[in-house]
């Protein structure tokens, strides 16, 4: 990227390209570090989707219908 500055002298001017040339290093370095936490957020995202699927399949208990209890019928005569 070419830039002409007519209002600064070459020292100044100069002086802008370096500053330019270093925030754009260093926003390059943000961009990079940025792309590999986003991708490290991702494969844990997926580790977590795999393990809730997991416990998720744990926890049904095919041994009864959804709707009975655990604890037996409920007592009689008491309302």
């Amino acid at each position: 990227m070419t830039m002409r500055l007519t209002l600064l002298t070459p020292d100044q001017a100069r002086a802008v390209g370096a500053l330019f040339e270093r925030l754009t290093a260093w926003w390059r370095r943000i961009r990079e570090q940025l792309a590999a936490l986003a991708q490290r957020i991702g494969e844990a995202a997926r580790s977590l989707a795999r393990h809730a699927v997991q416990v998720r399949a744990a926890a049904r208990r095919p041994d009864r219908p959804a709707w009975a209890s655990p604890y037996g019928p409920a007592p009689k005569g008491h309302r």
